[in-house]
């Protein structure tokens, strides 16, 4: 895709965790990579320049090459969830696999549907005795709204000051040009984070085994593609298979 491609004329629109907004509606049908056309196909051409230059940005700059790969020792962590309950990732790991996403933050969509592609596979994950932990910047309020407006029964933990993206590798500073358009876009990344700091995590996925050795990485710097839910069962299978 290239900043020249004529994109629709509707401009994408920030969501407001302190809003009763509805349910993000059931797309179970439909695998991550067509939502993400479809959520593609919503935005302006100031968003697809953003976007260029974000991700080419991090190609650039080769921010993910730094992120922890099969075979490594996770790091150890404490986080409080959305209801400021701390867990451990020596105790979520500590009957089965864990599974890992690191996502922006509630207020992208892309991040969102991937929450609630989870969450539809929650049972999947849990069959195989794995426990799936989501890992967002935000802090305060947004992880406990974010989980009301999408019903999700999914552990969102708040990584605060950043520390577990950045023993992971994954944590970059925005640059200034994504900076003014999020703001445009009434993002105040600074305000949800707790931090005047605008800081974010590369989007990633990473099955643990109980060991805490990494078995399965994703880490993809277009930060509109994830790995699909069936790809993550896959890795766990295989996991729980030499374990």
């Amino acid at each position: 895709m290239t900043a020249t491609r004529t994109p629709p004329t509707n401009h994408f629109k920030p969501i407001d965790p302190q809003s009763d907004a509805p349910s993000m509606p059931n797309q179970t049908d439909k695998t991550l990579a067509q939502i993400r056309s479809e959520l593609l196909a919503t935005f302006s051409a100031a968003d697809w320049e953003s976007y260029n230059h974000l991700v080419g940005w991090l190609r650039d700059t080769d921010v993910a090459s730094h992120a922890l790969k099969v075979g490594d020792t996770a790091p150890d962590f404490v986080l409080p969830d959305a209801n400021g309950r701390l867990h451990s990732s020596e105790q979520l790991r500590r009957d089965g696999p864990l599974v890992l996403s690191f996502i922006r933050g509630g207020w992208c969509p892309f991040c969102t549907a991937e929450l609630c592609a989870l969450q539809a596979a929650k049972d999947e994950f849990e069959s195989l005795g794995a426990t799936l932990a989501v890992l967002t910047p935000e802090t305060r309020q947004f992880p406990r709204h974010l989980k009301q407006r999408l019903g999700l029964d999914l552990t969102v933990l708040s990584d605060v000051d950043y520390g577990v993206a950045v023993s992971y590798g994954i944590l970059f500073r925005v640059p200034d040009e994504t900076k003014a358009h999020y703001s445009a876009l009434g993002f105040d990344l600074g305000a949800r984070h707790g931090s005047p700091d605008w800081m974010l995590p590369i989007p990633a996925t990473y099955v643990i085994d109980t060991e805490g050795r990494i078995r399965s990485v994703f880490v993809e710097p277009d930060f509109t593609i994830r790995e699909e839910p069936g790809q993550i069962l896959a890795s766990l299978r295989r996991t729980v298979s030499t374990c």
